[in-house]
């Protein structure tokens, strides 16, 4: 009997689970202190974890399903640690810095930009082409 292979997108799910609990209790923190922080930073730090839940997911799919079709581990570590630097940089630029700002806009542009990639990728591979 052969063993299972675990696709290495595990390590990038993982990852992502253990920084949306964080993100989780960063809200609950504020939350607690909303009377120590500034008055922007309680709806930012929320917009933090929303954009994260609503965005994540998906990317995170898309990285496995290209995993478990056999794409090479090394454009897997690339897409799935550029997403990771991504989302820091993004919950760094609205949680930490109040407006805008280039880690925030980095962070955002660059998780879209890692969904398109891999979603043309998923339809490639879908109709041959990969």
């Amino acid at each position: 009997m052969e063993a299972l292979t675990v696709p290495i997108s595990s390590l990038y799910i993982g990852l992502h689970g253990l920084f949306a609990v964080f993100l989780a209790n960063f809200v609950l923190y504020i939350r607690l202190r909303s009377d120590k922080v500034p008055d922007w930073q309680p709806d930012a730090v929320l917009r933090v974890q929303a954009n994260f839940v609503e965005n994540v997911p998906l990317a995170l799919l898309l990285l496995f399903l290209i995993d478990v079709q056999g794409a090479p581990p090394e454009f897997i570590h690339l897409f799935g640690s550029a997403l990771f630097l991504s989302r820091i940089m993004h919950a760094y630029g609205l949680g930490r810095i109040e407006g805008a700002n280039y880690p925030r806009l980095i962070g955002a542009q660059g998780t879209f930009l890692i969904i398109s990639i891999l979603s043309f990728i998923c339809v490639a591979i879908f109709f041959g082409l990969l």
